[in-house]
């Protein structure tokens, strides 16, 4: 009896321990999608999302955020892992508790136009907040939740720099945030987005970009490229056209 007892205990411990990864994986994955393509403005997609219920410890994969409108490059950021740790019990409170991210080796496209490139953009999208920093969290609006991140690091980020006929990458310095929100004063995701893409940029600004001897390089490959492509199609019409020819002759 007892050991029925207690197979029956374990039984119940192993659904609400599988029923616990499914809820809270799903309300971050929706979280992350819906939340940040309404806050950014572009369009937000998660792969995966694997949380501890009872530490809180887990990884997000496959996020992927979409080039504002008006860029030609399919994604801005593709955030390949994600490590989380957060207070599991507050994804359904007003404020979001989040101890640690980390983003392990992103690819960052890096669209530069004469006058803005496409993290500004990106920062423009984000919406103003009503009465400023100041003002109260609304817990009725998903994107108005209070948000506290300890730390955020982003390691060993990939740039591809894109401009005009210009491609060419880069390493970006390891960026590291700590205390976005306080336990007194949370954080709008908004605001917590800003300062993290505010911190991208200025990294990208001030990166090692490639050189002037380099890129000369990379524009002399794509015309000799495109010289390459136009010989050959041209090369091509000539041997078409002759064998037209001698068709029409025979």
């Amino acid at each position: 009896m007892i050991k029925k007892a207690l197979f029956s205990l374990v039984v119940v411990l192993v659904l609400v321990v599988g029923i616990g990864f499914f809820y809270i994986d799903s309300i971050v994955k929706s979280g992350i999608e819906i939340v940040g393509s309404e806050v950014l403005g572009t369009n937000v997609t998660v792969a995966s999302v694997s949380i501890s219920p009872l530490s809180g410890n887990g990884t997000i994969r496959g996020l992927t955020i979409a080039n504002p409108e008006g860029f030609t490059s399919e994604n801005i950021m593709q955030l390949g892992e994600v490590t989380v740790a957060l207070n599991v019990g507050s994804l359904t409170g007003d404020v979001i508790e989040i101890e640690e991210i980390t983003v392990i080796e992103p690819l960052i496209t890096y669209e530069t136009k004469i006058t803005t490139d496409n993290m500004r953009a990106l920062l423009a999208n984000l919406p103003s907040t009503p009465g400023g920093a100041e003002a109260p969290i609304d817990p009725e609006n998903a994107a108005g939740k209070g948000i506290i991140i300890k730390e955020f690091n982003l390691n060993g980020a990939q740039v591809n720099l894109v401009a005009s006929i210009i491609e060419q990458s880069f390493t970006l310095t390891d960026i590291n945030l700590t205390n976005i929100g306080t336990e007194n004063k949370a954080a709008t995701v908004s605001q917590a987005l800003e300062i993290v893409l505010k911190a991208v940029s200025r990294g990208l600004l001030n990166a090692d970009k490639p050189g002037l001897s380099e890129l000369r390089e990379s524009v002399e490959g794509r015309v000799q490229e495109s010289v390459e492509k136009a010989e050959e199609a041209v090369g091509q019409g000539i041997q078409d056209a002759t064998s037209r020819l001698k068709n029409l002759l025979n």
